[in-house]
């Protein structure tokens, strides 16, 4: 049992990681895509190809990276000289992802785009893994998780902030040209590396939660089909359908503001902005609701929210006035904050229900599952864009799009999500049946 005291300011440094984390994750999809079809000539779905390979990759690394920090012994713990290697090394995975030469061949852009994003994907494991395993670790009251949660999540907020927001306006004035994209690869490098370490510094002399089973004398895939619950299977299932869903918005949304609706790459900044900021703003509205009601209640009204808004933005059509389009994000970011937010909550509960049953151990092989299969939907997410993309008739490169092209856009963009996120309710259904009997009243 872990019960220490944590104050505000801890807690808030222990957030500060998520900056970092939510940039990561973030710039990837947003920029990627149309860096190597606009800026590098290279098919949209190839494209999605090299956004899709390393988080394949990542569904092998997050687990055996999992496994890792639970077994690993050091005077300075299981955790931190994972996060220092990581928040050390994935930037300048970050810095040379857009560092593709100048000469470089549509092949070679392809290859060098995939090459270092595989890179850095591997380094941001080595953070990512341990960092998502901590709050589980931090204390045993779910109402403290879940206040470490919302402080975490309004910090994967900013990250996102910066990570969707930032880099187009940033491009906009370095003046959109590849080296406009390396110049704000490596201002949000710095700012990746700083926040990680802040996060590092915060918790280095907590207790943190001490396995109680001896996880090394036990088989790598035995552990994996051990924690692999129904439980816990519903609820990676839920999260990686919504996880898709929101990143095909942030694949599609700068073709969304160019192509469907005539702004500028910069107006996609703001309305990633628009969500991101509103979601950040309505964290302690879903945190309140989640104590209110009930974590599972909270997270179902979220995710119908986001789906209603996705339906509502594709029947307003095309070329619709950029009051209404930021207003859009606004919505977005009202259910995003929820979806974002409470699956953690909930993560952070089935690893301590899961411990109090089974003895502590596996918390590591837990997260390192489920980062594997976020990370995995964030790059399914550009990857189904790029095939629609191309599909519906999109020229690479070319600043005009037919008719047919834009509505694929338009499609992909709203429809698409609204779908999967309806599915995910089908299995958050399914999770509530069996956290009901398995957690009782945990919130």
């Amino acid at each position: 049992m872990i019960n220490q005291q944590l104050s505000t300011a801890r807690i808030l440094g222990f957030s500060l990681g998520s900056v970092g984390t939510g940039l990561f994750g973030t710039t990837p999809t947003v920029l990627l895509l149309f860096y190597l079809t606009q800026l590098q000539g290279v098919e949209a779905g190839l494209a999605g190809l090299a956004l899709l390979i390393p988080k394949l990759w990542d569904m092998i690394t997050n687990p055996i990276v999992g496994r890792w920090s639970d077994t690993f012994e050091s005077k300075y713990g299981r955790r931190l000289p994972f996060m220092l290697l990581g928040a050390l090394v994935m930037p300048i995975g970050l810095i040379l992802m857009f560092s593709v030469p100048s000469s470089a061949s549509t092949t070679l852009a392809f290859w060098w785009v995939l090459i270092t994003y595989l890179f850095s994907t591997t380094a941001y494991t080595l953070f990512a893994v341990p960092y998502i395993t901590i709050p589980s670790e931090l204390s045993s009251d779910p109402n403290v998780r879940l206040k470490i949660m919302s402080y975490r999540t309004s910090g994967v907020m900013l990250g996102i902030i910066l990570g969707s927001g930032l880099p187009p306006l940033l491009i906009a004035h370095f003046g959109q040209t590849l080296g406009a994209y390396q110049q704000t690869a490596v201002i949000l490098a710095l700012i990746c590396v700083v926040f990680m370490l802040c996060s590092i510094l915060s918790i280095r002399s907590l207790k943190l939660l001490q396995p109680t089973i001896k996880v090394a004398k036990i088989g790598f895939f035995k552990q994996i089909k051990g924690v692999m619950t129904p439980l816990f299977s519903y609820l990676i299932i839920t999260h990686i359908l919504q996880i898709i869903a929101v990143g095909i918005l942030l694949a599609s949304a700068t073709y969304l503001a160019v192509f469907a609706n005539g702004f500028s790459p910069a107006s996609a900044g703001t309305f990633l902005s628009a969500t991101f900021i509103t979601a950040m703003v309505a964290m302690p509205l879903w945190q309140k609701l989640s104590l209110l009601t009930s974590r599972v209640t909270a997270f179902a009204i979220g995710a119908i929210g986001y789906m209603v808004i996705s339906v509502t933005m594709y029947c307003f059509g095309l070329h619709i006035p950029y009051g209404h389009f930021i207003g859009f994000g606004i919505g977005f970011g009202l259910g995003f904050a929820a979806i974002q937010m409470i699956p953690y909550a909930l993560l952070s509960d089935t690893i301590h229900h899961h411990g109090e049953r089974h003895g502590f151990g596996s918390e590591g092989v837990f997260t390192g599952l489920w980062t594997a299969t976020e990370q995995s939907g964030l790059a399914i997410a550009p990857f189904l864009v790029g095939v629609a993309l191309q599909q519906g008739g999109f020229l690479a490169g070319s600043d005009t799009q037919s008719d047919t092209a834009t509505h694929a856009i338009l499609v992909t963009a709203t429809l698409l999500p609204a779908l999967l996120i309806l599915l995910s309710l089908c299995s958050l259904y399914a999770f509530q049946r069996r956290y009901q009997a398995s957690l009782g009243s945990a919130k």
